[in-house]
Formats: structure tokens, sequence, C-alpha cells
């Protein structure tokens, strides 16, 4: 499993002489815990004088294809940590032992693993220049989730805003809810010709905002987020007065009656075909890594997630429980909630889902470590919720090494509305982008803000405005007011593209469990063919929704459209240990993907049942 082992305290390592001398000393003290780089105020300081700027570089082994390692077999990481040791204005963070690629050496060294350290700008440049071939040296880059909340407000051009005048406009909101009750810890942000002010509301539902360059007729747009079970609100042009301002949300039940008292008809698995309230396709067997913020699995829906892990800064063993964004509750919820007759269900509800916590503060770092875990872990699949800025050689080859182990790995396109984030781009994982619905949500919410007008498909299904599109989006997903748990036992709509990769993650794991390739078939033991399998198998499911392959990829994913759909309806038969499993039809077509044979994609579709 990866490992961390912090370097002692005073890990920061200097000369004892500028002139050269080669006599060390490690400086006492505490090790700096700062994410940034450069760290706190003297990392700014440095970050001004030329050359004194340190970056945060993550240091790892090359390997091949194959995933055998291109470095000497005697080589170690503790050469590397040895020679940063007697440089300059050097810190190494920390060193992560990686137990997925490489064996442990006979004297007990390991070179999979990789040293995370800040090193000066100059310094760092060098190091890539003068290092051995089989050394990959990166930044560390932060990672962010692929956040689900709109952006209502027009954010001006940086470069037109000159100093703020002395125009200070204080703006009361109090929002209520369901039966006029005052909601806290409400997110309230207004814009108007400077730069937007947000605030959250106390216990007494009311928000004060502090708002610079102008008055309150200025203000242009007013968005409001519950912290759960209503709808937001986007205001344009909103008639505020000097006194405090009242702004009304609309419940969920009054779209949903009942809920969440009664079970939630959730539009985005009626349309891929999935039923988790049927119990009979529930993804049991099946093993899911979620990569997000945590899971708050305090939540009715989610107390059976009991397994976890948390890479980011100070986190605790129990630390992967506390969701501080909602992001990885409400992806968890849409894939594996408890199918109750409240609430919402998930895809695939039982299925063993083990959640990883990288964000927020998260690195490239911690995503290579959370890889590493799951492939330890020997998972089917995993659900890649976070994006980064910047390209990882170290990402991209624990991604293949997870590949070749049969682990298939579902990433969200990113939601910047251009070319797809990292890692959604690379050929190992399956990249997945969003779609929308009509008339599954008010109008005068955020949610608006996703629809492409020139992008509506049949059936009131849109290309979501905020996802990434290229050619390399595989499938796109429900991902617009998706309703789902969040922390604290509540439920919201959100958009996003890891809303969509969740609705295919939990379809995978319903093809894995129950379809009799994976489950008494050629594909049962986990294998790079058995990625490629499933993965074929989902995009020959997928329907054209919207016209624009670019946005779409294949389409959206439909259960009863997989090939040999037909087994999935002909009937369950009792095993020799009395469980159901699905009968396996006389007439199973052959070959079957990844065997010899095997058509040429995109496959004929010979009748509406399935691809054959």
């Amino acid at each position: 499993m990866a490992q961390e082992k912090d370097e002692r305290p005073g890990a920061a390592i200097k000369k004892t002489s500028e002139a050269g001398d080669d006599s060390m000393r490690r400086t006492t003290g505490t090790q700096s815990r700062s994410r940034e780089p450069g760290g706190g105020a003297l990392g700014a300081l440095d970050a001004s004088l030329p050359g004194r700027r340190r970056e945060r570089l993550v240091i790892g082994t090359r390997t091949a294809p194959d995933g055998r390692p291109f470095a000497h077999p005697q080589f170690s990481m503790d050469g590397v940590v040895d020679y940063l040791g007697h440089q300059e204005n050097v810190e190494v963070l920390k060193r992560i032992k990686l137990g997925g690629t490489q064996p442990f050496m006979t004297d007990g060294r390991s070179v999979g693993e990789v040293v995370v350290a800040k090193i000066d700008e100059g310094k760092a440049q060098r190091l890539r220049a003068t290092a051995p071939p089989h050394l990959i040296i990166e930044r560390d880059s932060l990672l962010a989730c692929a956040d689900y909340l709109s952006l209502p407000a027009r954010i001006a051009p940086i470069g037109t805003l000159l100093p703020l005048r002395c125009i200070a406009t204080e703006v009361s909101i109090r929002v209520i809810g369901e039966r006029d009750q005052p909601l806290a810890r409400a997110t309230v942000v207004i814009d108007g010709d400077g730069l937007p002010a947000q605030a959250l509301t106390d216990e007494t539902g009311t928000a004060r905002l502090t708002f610079f360059g102008g008055t309150v007729e200025t203000i242009q747009t007013l968005y409001i987020r519950a912290a759960a079970n209503h709808w937001d609100r986007l205001i344009y042009a909103p008639r505020l007065g000097s006194a405090t301002n009242t702004v009304k949300l609309r419940p969920l039940s009054e779209s949903y009656p009942n809920f969440p008292s009664a079970r939630l008809p959730a539009w985005g698995q009626r349309l891929m075909g999935v039923d988790p309230i049927g119990g009979r396709f529930t993804g049991s067997g099946v093993r899911i890594g979620i990569i997000d913020s945590g899971c708050d699995n305090s939540h009715p829906l989610l107390r059976h997630v009991t397994r976890g892990k948390d890479f980011t800064t100070g986190g605790a063993d129990t630390g992967w429980t506390h969701d501080f964004v909602s992001h990885g509750t409400h992806c968890a919820g849409i894939i594996n909630a408890a199918s109750t007759e409240q609430g919402v269900s998930g895809c695939a509800p039982e299925a063993e889902l083990h959640v990883f916590k990288v964000i927020p503060e998260g690195r490239v770092s911690d995503l290579l470590a959370a890889l590493d875990e799951c492939i330890e872990r020997e998972l089917d699949l995993i659900n890649i919720s976070v994006v980064s800025d910047g390209f990882s050689e170290l990402v991209s080859q624990k991604l293949q090494e997870a590949r070749r182990k049969g682990i298939a790995c579902i990433a969200a396109a990113g939601n910047s509305g251009g070319p797809l984030a990292f890692p959604a781009a690379l050929p190992a994982v399956m990249a997945v982008a969003a779609v929308g619905k009509l008339g599954e949500f008010p109008a005068d919410s955020s949610h608006v803000l996703s629809v492409i007008p020139q992008l509506i498909g049949r059936d009131g299904i849109f290309a979501a405005s905020f996802s990434a599109a290229g050619p390399q989006v595989a499938v796109s997903a429900p991902a617009v007011a998706v309703v789902s748990t969040v922390p604290g036992g509540g439920y919201t709509a959100a958009d996003g593209t890891s809303v969509a990769a969740a609705h295919v993650t939990g379809l995978a794991a319903l093809v894995l469990a129950h379809h009799p390739l994976f489950r008494d078939g050629p594909f049962r033991a986990r294998s790079e063919q058995r990625v490629h399998a499933l993965f074929e198998l989902i995009r020959a499911s997928a329907v054209a929704r919207v016209p624009d392959p670019l946005r779409g990829g294949a389409g959206v994913p439909d259960l009863a459209r997989v090939p040999a759909a037909q087994s999935f309806t002909l009937g369950l038969a009792a095993g020799a240990d009395g469980a159901e499993r699905i009968a396996m039809p006389a007439y199973w077509p052959m070959p079957v993907p990844g065997w010899p044979g095997w058509p040429a994609w995109p496959p004929v579709p010979l009748a509406a049942g399935g691809f054959f």
C-alpha cells in the first residue's frame, strides 16, 4: 500500500557555508506543513526575488510500457534524497512508498517510491536538465474537484478594474425555505460593477455582504444556494433595498411530492435504464473506489460505506468521513446510496465502496498514492472526480498499471467548457461528459445556465455548457440538476461532469456484477482485456442524445442496450450455492470483445435489444 514517510523534524536542508563548504547541517525546528509553493510569508518573500521561489516537485521513476522499471535493479530513491540533502534551499516534504509497481530489493530498499520536495526554481530547472533518463521530475500540482456549483456571476476582466472606490454598500439578505423557515449556511453571492461578494447565512438565515464599487442599484445578479433540500435560485437585476431583503427558495418536495419521505424518481437513472429499486441488479460483489473529497457516512443512506482513507494534510484514520465541500458525498450517493423506500437510490446500492479523500488541498502526489491504494486493494472500478491543471507522467503510468491489472478507471471530463482536463484526456481511462434534460429544474435556478439551445436533442436532452469536450470523450451521462446525498443527512441538486462519471461508474458496476461475460464468463478474472471488454460494451450500449459527438461521445449508455442485454431479462437461475445468477442464453453470440474476430468499432446494430 502507499505509505507516506515524513522526513525527520527539521527537514529543511541547508549548506553551512556559501563558499562551498561540503559539511552539512540540518536546521532544527518543526517541518513546515504548508501546502503552497514557498510556504507562508517566507514563500511569498521568496516569490518576489528572482531565482528564490521554490517549486513543489514530485520525483519518481519511469517505467516501460509493460510496467517494468527503466532504472538499474539496485537503484534506490535514497540516493535522490541524499543528493537533495546536499543542495541549498531544498526541503524534502515526504516520501511515498508505492506498493503496486516495483518489487522490494533484497536489501529492503524499494524503487516503487516517489519523493516530494520544495526546490529553488532555478535549481529545479537544472535538476530536470541533468537528471538521468529513468527519473521523472514534475510539478506536484494542486488538485481540484469538478465543482458542481454553476457560476452565475459575471466576472469582469481583471485588467479593466480600477482601484476600488470609497463606496462600500452593505447588503443584507435573509433566506427562507419550506414553511418560511430560515435557512442557515446558505451561500449568497452578489455581483455588479466590481468583483463579486459572497457570504454564508447565519442561524437566522441572514447573510451580510459588503459590496464595493457601487450602490444596490448596480447589483446585476443575486445567487442563493441552500445547504440542502432546496433548489438554488438565480435572480437577474434584483431589486434590493437598504433594509434586510428576504428571498424564498423552493423546496425539492415542491417538484418531487413527499420527497425525501418518498423515493425520488431519478431522471438520470431512468435515462440510462438503471432501476436500483427493482432489487434484481444491485452491483453486489463489485468493489469500487471513489477518489474525491471524502464521504459523510453518517448520512442515513451511506452508513454502509465503512472503507476509506484520507490522503490530505493531517488526515486521521476517519478523516475521509469529513467531506467539507460535499462533492464526494454527492457522487457517492449516485453510485452507492442504499436502496430504500425513502430519499434516493444509488445505481449500484450493494457494491462495496472505498472512499479516498484527496481534496481539498490535495496534490498530484496524493492522487498517485490514492491510485496505488486502489491497486493494492484489488478494486474493480475507480471513479476519478478530481482534475489537475497539468500533465503528470507518474499518474499516467499508475493509471496504465491499474488498467493492466484489470481495474477500469472512469474519469470526469472536467467543467472547463473547453478541452478535457487531466487525467480524463488519457487513453487509459474512460472520459465522461455531461448532458442535462429540459423540464427537470426550475426556470429561475442556476441549472438553466447549462443549456446550449443549439445542442438540444430528442426528448429534451441537451449537451451541458460547462462540460469539457473533445475526441477523447467516450460517453456522456446525466449531470444537470441531479439530486443526491450531501453531508448532514440532506440532499441537493447538482451539476458537473463528476456527476456524469458517477452515473457511468454505477452502470459499469452493474455490468460487471451481472453480465455473463464477467460473472461466469471469460472475463471473470481481472485483466486488461476485461477492462477493454467492459468499456466496449458500455460504448456499444450508448444512444446518441445530442448532435455533437465531441460533447456526447458515443452517447448516453443504456443498460438495456448492453450487448447480449437479453440475458439481463431472461430471468435468474439459482446456482449450486442457492444464489441467483443471470442465466446464460443458449444462443450466446461468439466471439466476444477482446477475442479474435470481434468486429471493429462501431458495432452494427441488428436489433433494438442490443448490438451483436
